[in-house]
């Protein structure tokens, strides 16, 4: 096993510090999102070189995605719970026999089901086609991985931070006069006006099989929000399960 580099331990410590100042001070959201993406590209950019890192990996899988829209002078609710894809790649360096730092990059889809009723111009109810909101994310992770435990099969907890930046999305479907169009402005609105880039926890276990074949399950609560005003705050939250396997190892 490589020797972890001063270096790279200095950097990791900067990192663990920086985390800590978000609870302790006022720090804006856009301030935050900054300190969360300079250190992941910082951590990246020092793992991934060559003999540094231990073994990368490829992990796909899907999950729960939802969000709580809560009105200030309406209802507030949980919308509808939606399948989530995710796939990621990773790379995992040892920090000693029983932690190892585990960087990820890859593709989410998040989202909801919405259960609004469209109605025509004349009042009539519209067919629905596809009550799914869909947000398609650039998501990063920054996990610590504690493995108590060198059995064939090996448990091991994941305790971290996700940052997701959104690309693009799709609101829901319906077929007016012909056409499938996503009628709902006011909603598309409110979502055309999201932070692009949100923060989460990362808490996950997951099970090992040889240093080859991984399973993760992962819950993600939110820590900043997708929207806000003075009338209406909006919050997602996620849970995963993956399989993955190890393309390369250097242990």
């Amino acid at each position: 096993m490589y020797l972890f580099p001063l270096r790279t331990k200095k950097r990791c410590l900067s990192l663990i510090l920086a985390l800590i100042q978000l609870k302790q001070c006022d720090m804006k959201t856009t301030q935050i999102q900054k300190v969360i993406l300079f250190s992941f590209i910082l951590l990246i950019g020092t793992l991934v070189n060559g003999q540094m890192v231990d073994k990368y990996g490829i992990r796909i899988g899907g999950g729960i995605s939802n969000q709580y829209w809560d009105n200030k002078s309406n209802f507030s609710n949980w919308k509808g719970n939606k399948f989530a894809l995710s796939v990621y790649i990773n790379a995992e360096k040892k920090l000693n026999d029983f932690l190892s730092i585990r960087p990820e990059i890859g593709y989410l889809q998040k989202g909801y089901v919405d259960d609004i009723e469209y109605r025509g111009t004349e009042g009539e109810v519209v067919n629905t086609i596809d009550k799914r909101v869909i947000f398609h994310d650039l998501s990063c992770n920054i996990g610590l991985k504690i493995s108590p435990f060198d059995f064939a099969i090996k448990p091991y907890l994941i305790a971290g931070f996700r940052g997701d930046y959104m690309v693009g999305f799709r609101g829901v479907e319906v077929e007016y006069q012909g056409q499938i169009i996503t009628p709902y402005k006011e909603v598309n609105d409110i979502i055309e006006g999201f932070n692009k880039f949100t923060i989460s926890g990362l808490i996950g276990v997951g099970f090992e099989y040889k240093d080859f074949l991984y399973l993760d399950i992962e819950f993600n609560p939110a820590i900043t929000k997708n929207f806000y005003s003075a009338e209406l705050s909006i919050k997602d939250q996620y849970w995963g399960a993956t399989i993955g396997f190890n393309i390369n190892r250097n242990l």
